[in-house]
């Protein structure tokens, strides 16, 4: 850690330790790797040969951790020379640590950045060469480490462990897979009680819980880990937010393309794609002329090759492209999360815009307000944008100052004149250019990036794109990638979150049910009507009709977070008029009892096509 991490941190990191020195004292045959701070606690990948430990172990943990905390055992910092580190991995059995020493003397100061773990131990700086690493001593357990921590075991706050995942060593799942233990830790029990009802909140609004429950998708192993299947609950969402975007691009100028799912290497060796995420590629087999094929990962180098038939000069500018396209996506099974963090799929609310320097400040203000209009139409609210910037010592970005520079104090400009809010995040940026992403806490108080708008100063150069300025001469245009949604489906998640799935009436898959109070003849057909006039006004709409209580269809449509529903019985035949069940989220004003059938179905119907999140009623 460095000696910049906040008294919580330092406290986290410390309870690592204490939990490493318990498990080593339970099972001193176990083998380290790293553990580092995470949001609100910590943890420690550990390995204990021919023991699989579980939840029921957590006891024996504790309680040790407990003795350890009571003895109040000082952390001593300890520096010694590599090859002395190695040499004390060797003799403790820790191949894990021994590797990662071995690692930093043969690749010095680069790879300590890299790996960017806090078990690397403190390093020479200013040369490349490794020199003394850093250990901390608590009692009989030694870890390499940089620190700091606290001054002794009993000076750490209230804690818990909470849960053991599978981790494969340094992420990479040819590497041995280890056991990574949980803790949360904060500096009073207080605090950690306040964590816990909240992660009981959280736990209710987890779109992963309200897929299943709310019949929107699932994951099935017989097709594959981060490959989600849409219901059609689920598609329904899904598509409404497609179709709103659309409406909005094509209104701003935008024209929608469609480009092929599979592409050559060479397409991605051109744009300098295949430089930098090859690794998250699938590739295919050669085919008969040697050529290799990747399923398409980002769309960018297709409407790259649509700009190149399509421009001849600044005439032809800007020019707006958009394409909603599935793209697949290599990520770590440890890191898949429902729809946040997926494989495919990934159907991404994608455009670029190509623009002359002169058009690029005013066309950057455009997509922020496109920015601002879709998140107040679907009440996300409380983000902030964060402006990624290049770390050039650090990242291996080709450096241009000026026009990094311009792209920038565009960027930056346009965010001050707006008066929106921003931070500035250095070695954020995108190998070609800085954006600007769309930052928001998720349920559980951790920051999630949304979506991003990125200005490219790289690509256009890469491959060639030009345009006739107005003195007749070649010049390369700017590039705006912008995805105001990101992945619909990421943003379906989202949603559900923020909402805990009570979704407004225009993206709620289901927005009116039509409960019958009994099976007569004449209260199905009644019922049967209602449901035909609802569908003609452009609702989502099913009847319930089963042989249930009318109790049972009401909780289970409200269950399904169904915005109206209403119940069909003899009074409602006879007089036309319905008393509509709404929401308990929904905001009403002065709404009388009952409605005319007719007025009602109309009333929602405009509700939902106006995108309005409030009841009309």
């Amino acid at each position: 850690m460095s000696d910049q991490q906040s008294d919580a941190e330092v406290m986290r990191h410390s309870l690592a330790h204490i939990m490493a020195y318990a498990v080593q004292n339970l099972w001193p045959e176990a083998r380290f790797g790293v553990g580092p701070v995470v949001e609100n606690g910590f943890y420690y990948d550990i390995e204990v040969p021919g023991v699989a430990l579980t939840d029921g172990d957590f006891k024996r943990i504790t309680t040790e951790m407990a003795k350890i905390i009571k003895q109040d055992v000082p952390f001593e910092r300890i520096e010694m020379p590599i090859d002395d580190a190695i040499a004390w991995a060797k003799d403790a059995k820790q191949p894990y640590k021994e590797e990662l020493l071995n690692d930093l003397k043969r690749a010095g100061t680069t790879v300590a950045k890299d790996l960017n773990s806090e078990e690397l131990g403190t390093i020479t700086e200013g040369t490349s060469k490794v020199d003394n690493v850093s250990f901390y001593k608590c009692g009989d357990f030694t870890d390499l480490c940089r620190g700091p921590h606290v001054a002794s075991t009993g000076k750490v706050g209230a804690h818990k462990l909470t849960r053991i995942a599978g981790a494969y060593w340094r992420g990479k799942d040819t590497n041995p897979q280890m056991q990574r233990l949980y803790g949360v830790a904060f500096p009073d029990k207080q605090q950690l009680d306040q964590y816990f009802v909240m992660l009981e909140e959280a736990k209710k609004r987890d779109h992963r819980v309200l897929g299943e429950r709310l019949q929107l998708f699932f994951i099935s192993q017989d097709v594959g880990a981060g490959l989600p299947l849409l219901m059609p609950r689920g598609e329904t969402i899904k598509r409404q937010l497609m179709d709103y975007m659309r409406e909005q691009e094509e209104a701003a100028g935008y024209q929608y393309v469609s480009t092929p799912v599979l592409t050559q290497r060479k397409l991605y060796e051109r744009s300098g794609h295949a430089d930098y995420y090859l690794e998250n590629m699938y590739a295919t087999q050669e085919d008969e002329e040697g050529n290799q094929f990747f399923i398409k990962p980002m769309n960018c180098p297709h409407h790259h090759m649509i700009y190149e038939k399509l421009v001849k000069s600044y005439r032809d500018l800007p020019l707006r492209l958009s394409e909603h396209a599935g793209l697949y996506r290599y990520e770590l099974s440890g890191t898949l999360t429902g729809l946040i963090r997926m494989r495919g799929p990934i159907t991404q609310n994608d455009s670029h815009t190509y623009v002359a320097g002169d058009q690029l400040k005013q066309e950057f203000r455009d997509v922020l307000e496109m920015f601002r209009d879709t998140y107040a139409q679907t009440g996300i609210e409380d983000y902030w944008f964060r402006l990624s910037l290049p770390d050039f010592e650090k990242d291996k970005f080709a450096k241009e100052s000026d026009k990094w520079d311009l792209a920038a104090g565009v960027i930056r400009e346009v965010l001050e004149e707006s008066k929106l809010p921003y931070v500035e995040g250095v070695g954020e940026a995108a190998f070609y250019g800085p954006k600007l992403d769309v930052q928001i806490k998720n349920v559980m108080g951790k920051e999630d990036t949304i979506a991003t708008v990125q200005i490219d100063i790289l690509v256009p150069e890469r491959m060639g794109l030009t345009y006739v300025n107005t003195e007749g001469q070649e010049e390369r245009p700017f590039v705006i990638h912008k995805s105001i949604m990101g992945a619909f489906e990421r943003f379906m998640a989202i949603l559900l979150e923020k909402t805990a799935g009570n979704l407004p009436v225009w993206l709620a898959p289901e927005q009116l049910r039509v409960i019958t109070l009994n099976q007569t003849d004449e209260i199905v057909n009644f019922a049967e009507s209602v449901v035909e006039k609802a569908k003609e006004l452009g609702l989502r709409v099913t009847v319930d009709n089963d042989n249930e209580s009318v109790g049972k269809k009401i909780r289970s449509a409200e269950t399904m977070k169904v915005p109206y529903s209403i119940v069909i019985g003899g009074q409602e035949v006879e007089s036309g008029e319905v008393s509509p069940r709404i929401r308990q989220d929904m905001v009403v004003v002065n709404a009388p009892t009952r409605h005319p059938i007719d007025n009602f179905l109309k009333s929602i119907a405009n509700e939902a096509k106006s995108r309005v999140s409030k009841s009309s009623l």
